[in-house]
């Protein structure tokens, strides 16, 4: 159900700041992160509506190491400052989340629970108030080595491609983000090349879809539509002085 959704997606939030450091939300980033998020949520609404998981949390994970995004069921939705940092523009940006977000609207981490576990055991990791304790940390787990099917991510591409577009992006963002993805390589491959591999024929296929749907002239933004320029915050990132949330214990 939505509800057990949303408990779920709180429980993992809940294990993932024990091993994440994330950017407090009073910081600029963290406020980018949630003012960026907005047009996307606003896009996403004609594939689910977001009240079904009371809106989409998204919060900054300080690594700059790190190049991932990432989205847990019930709307919680991570970005690397690494992800960030590596970006040339905040169409890429909005390419990717507009991808994560479609991994939500379709469902694809709930699913994959459905599918992946007997039905008893799911009844069983729900206590009257909410997911149990241990049964956070196994779905957590569980969750952080899933790697969605090729099917999954062809639709997570599909719809994503649809939410940036709609949020007055332009959507070549995601296909860039991906060929630079396939030029980092080597045995420097980022986790989220990884976990969302990024293939010449994945690249011309999105490719194709953009051409088929906007024509071979796409318009929408390159530019972030936030307050705070792309490059004013790589300069913050940067510059250190971030201000962290502490881990949970």
């Amino acid at each position: 159900s939505n509800q057990q959704e949303r408990q779920i997606g709180k429980g993992v939030d809940k294990e993932l700041r024990k091993e994440y450091r994330l950017v407090s939300s009073s910081d600029p980033a963290a406020k980018w992160a949630q003012e960026f998020i907005v047009p996307l949520e606003k896009a996403s609404e004609q594939f689910r509506d977001p009240e079904d998981i009371e809106g989409y949390k998204v919060a900054v994970i300080a690594d700059n190491d790190l190049v991932n995004a990432f989205a847990a069921p019930g709307g919680y939705t991570y970005i690397s400052t690494g992800l960030i940092l590596q970006s040339e523009d905040c169409a890429e940006i909005a390419g990717v989340m507009g991808h994560e977000l479609a991994h939500v609207t379709q469902r694809h981490g709930a699913k994959s629970i459905e599918q992946s576990f007997a039905v008893q055991q799911i009844v069983e990791f729900f206590l009257d108030d909410g997911l149990a304790h241990d049964s956070a940390i196994v779905l957590f787990n569980f969750l952080q080595s899933t790697k969605f099917s090729r099917e999954d991510e062809s639709e997570s591409d599909s719809v994503g491609l649809q939410i940036s577009h709609d949020a007055g992006y332009d959507p070549v963002g995601l296909a860039d983000f991906f060929g630079k993805l396939l030029k980092m390589g080597g045995s420097d491959v980022p986790e989220f090349l990884s976990s969302h591999p990024a293939t010449s024929s994945r690249i011309s296929s999105v490719k194709a879809q953009i051409k088929d749907r906007y024509g071979s002239k796409t318009t929408g933004s390159r530019k972030c539509l936030t307050s705070m320029s792309l490059s004013d915050l790589k300069k913050h990132i940067k510059s250190g002085d971030m201000k962290l949330s502490a881990k949970s214990k």
